[in-house]
């Protein structure tokens, strides 16, 4: 065992370190998120105990996940592969294969690598509608009444910038309570569950409000220009595809 007494700023980097492997472990292998947990457990009472050598101790995690990685890509590696029809997948694994697959197509904004892959995605599909349509819709709306000054497209206008950046590099307001959990010590699961899903209710509120004026313009407005009107079934195709990828559909504001 190394005996090397870790600094400070050290310390903070190896336990970012065994964050960073149990988020690919249990994302990867399909593990249990009460694993990452049990370490910040165990790491509180180590922190703790002063008859615990805190940088023995660390050291000794990431061993320990470091070969729990190394002993689930051996078992991968040496699993024989099987005709499907030999081992069929789970009615649960089936779902979420495809869900994953339904969404793979959005970009995976990584905000923060402890946030789930629905929330950086569904993040990815309201920042193309910001960054790469939301000009073009405004102007394709200009003559109806659902232009960007009108109060509902300014509500929507609102919605969007709040659940997306303009920005490159900036995060959107709604996902700064969620990062700032993500950045905790130890983590809250059930408070970064929460603001993942309260996220994804809100963006679905946004989503199916949003589909339902564009709905209404394609069936209202008929003597709109091609060019127009082209838009602005794009825009309604682009968005009732989100809604159908991400399952959004029943989530809408009383």
């Amino acid at each position: 065992m190394n005996s090397k007494k870790l600094t400070p700023g050290e310390i903070k980097g190896v336990v970012e370190k065994i964050r960073h492997k149990y988020d690919i472990y249990i994302a990867r292998y399909f593990k249990s998120r009460s694993l990452r947990e049990a370490f910040e457990d165990r790491y509180i009472r180590a922190l703790r105990s002063a008859a615990v050598d805190i940088s023995s101790f660390l050291m000794a995690e990431i061993s320990a996940i470091e070969e729990l990685i190394d002993r689930e890509e051996k078992r991968v590696a040496s699993e024989p592969v099987k005709p499907s029809a030999e081992r069929p997948q789970s009615f649960a694994d089936r779902v979420l294969e495809e869900n994953r697959k339904r969404i793979a197509k959005y970009p995976d904004i990584m905000f923060d690598e402890g946030a789930g892959e629905e929330t950086r995605r569904l993040l990815g599909a309201l920042t193309g509608l910001l960054r790469d349509r939301w000009a073009s819709l405004g102007e394709a709306l200009h003559n109806t009444m659902y232009a960007m000054s009108s109060s509902e497209m300014l509500n929507l206008d609102s919605q969007l910038r709040y659940l997306a950046s303009a920005q490159k590099d900036e995060p959107p307001q709604f996902l700064l309570r969620l990062i700032a959990q993500l950045k905790k010590f130890p983590r809250n699961y059930l408070a970064i569950e929460r603001d993942e899903k309260e996220y994804i209710l809100e963006a679905a509120f946004f989503l199916n409000e949003l589909f339902t004026v564009l709905e209404r313009v394609k069936r209202v407005y008929t003597e709109m220009a091609a060019e127009a009107k082209a838009v602005v079934e794009d825009n309604l195709q682009y968005v009732w595809t989100v809604i159908g990828d991400f399952r959004l559909k029943d989530f809408k504001k009383k």
